[in-house]
């Protein structure tokens, strides 16, 4: 670990001193430059100490630093516990704690001399189709957001400690859950522990991480009816309850009775739907009927503003709205209708945004499951899963990456293009695919 802190370090002071005397000024194109580059170097620098402690591959550290920042949860190792001393266990799980909430994020709330360049990198890297601000000016935002985590993090850890976790997984495992990230310092995951206190625990966790923060800090000044109030959170919780029943009685005659049917179901669709992708049970080994429940989690995630993946639930309203509008309009072609979430109206620029996302969603998925196919010899599930748990930032998939396998099987090659996705995924793709535009090179 020091070795590697020396190479950031002397890389850091190289980069320092080539750019002395310039002009320290962040526009849109430079904030996206930043926020690119940013994660680009956490991906690869991230992945010096897996090289140096434990003799990973590059690719193979790529990958983990990669799934690792962006929360993924995705690794290549079958055997946790015995290949990672506990520093580079601590690292790998705060890895997501640095990344759930956002790397440029955490640089805005701590440097205050970024003036309207903190507002553009806030708002290039926070997930979401819109970010509001939580206080008059950026920083205070980017401050109270990370007090939040902060805060939050403190009381799963506390909590996890008091149920019987040890104090280095409980903390380890408070850094995966508030970041859904995924990552356990144990083979099988949170299921090792076999502890009802502990899951129910992550279980609730898991769901606040999947909340938008803004509206912790909006209850801080009002009160708890702002959740009660917001339609995304209503949607979120609902979806939630509505899918955990339903796999409930798909699987009640394979667990063991009522008890154990609420307990997986209602982790494991907790886990997916907030990209989380911890385990406690094979779902591979469940009905159709709750593995299609839970692949359709992987597309719908959390809420904007969280540190869940998936397209984030906000956009689904947003379109579910849109085509009931078209349908009433259909039988009454006079009406002039509004695309409304909650009290707000969305204006004709977010929708065309949230539909290009959803496309690019879509096309990403598809065309990384024809890449996976066409690089490594595996079954379409495989390949398509692969890419869509990395895109989502989920983790564990189906077929050979089920949630008890793993992704060391493949190539250097199809990680690293698996660790792209992950990257285009976390940033919701813009961010990254706005650099290969040629005009936005030009003056």
């Amino acid at each position: 670990m020091l070795v590697s802190a020396a190479i950031c370090l002397t890389t850091g002071l190289c980069s320092l001193f080539w750019a002395r005397g310039a002009k320290a000024r962040i526009a849109r194109r430079e904030a996206l430059i930043i926020v690119a580059s940013a994660w680009l170097g956490c991906s690869i620098f991230g992945g010096i100490p897996y090289m140096i402690g434990s003799g990973f591959s590059i690719s193979d550290a790529i990958f983990e630093a990669t799934s690792g920042f962006t929360t993924t949860g995705a690794t290549i190792l079958p055997e946790i516990e015995q290949r990672l001393s506990p520093p580079l266990l601590f690292w790998r799980m705060a890895t997501h704690w640095l990344g759930g909430l956002g790397i440029v994020v955490l640089f805005v709330a701590l440097f205050p001399a970024l003036g309207v360049g903190g507002k553009h990198l806030f708002r290039t890297e926070a997930p979401g189709p819109k970010t509001d601000s939580l206080a008059p000016r950026i920083r205070q935002s980017a401050s109270a957001l990370w007090k939040i985590y902060l805060a939050l993090t403190f009381l799963v850890f506390s909590l996890l400690a008091i149920a019987g976790m040890p104090i280095f997984d409980a903390l380890t495992h408070a850094f995966s859950t508030m970041a859904t990230g995924g990552y356990s310092t144990r083979n099988a995951s949170v299921g090792a522990y076999d502890n009802l206190a502990i899951e129910v625990i992550i279980t609730v966790f898991m769901l606040v991480a999947g909340t938008n923060f803004g509206l912790f800090h909006e209850a801080i000044r009002r009160g708890p009816r702002v959740f009660v109030q917001n339609t995304e959170f209503r949607v979120f919780l609902g979806l939630f309850l509505l899918v955990s029943a339903i796999i409930v009685a798909d699987i009640l005659s394979l667990v063991g009775g009522i008890g154990n049917a609420v307990r997986y179901a209602t982790f494991q669709v907790a886990a997916i739907m907030t990209g989380t992708g911890f385990g406690t049970a094979d779902f591979e080994q469940w009905p159709s009927l709750s593995k299609s429940l839970l692949v359709l989690l992987y597309f719908f995630g959390g809420s904007a503003g969280s540190t869940a993946g998936g397209m984030k639930l906000v956009r689904i309203i947003i379109v579910v709205r849109l085509i009931t509008n078209e349908l009433r309009r259909a039988y009454r072609p006079a009406l002039v209708t509004v695309v409304r979430v909650g009290q707000h109206a969305v204006r004709p620029p977010e929708i065309i945004e949230t539909f290009a996302y959803l496309m690019v969603f879509l096309l990403t998925v598809g065309v990384g499951g024809v890449v996976v196919s066409m690089l490594e010899n595996v079954d379409l599930t495989t390949a398509f899963m692969a890419a869509l748990a990395c895109v989502a930032n989920v983790g564990p998939g189906l077929g050979e990456v089920g949630p008890t396998d793993n992704y060391g099987f493949f190539g250097g090659t199809t990680k690293v293009f698996l660790s792209s996705l992950m990257l285009l995924g976390r940033l919701e793709f813009f961010a990254l695919l706005t650099l290969f535009v040629p005009d936005f090179w030009r003056r």
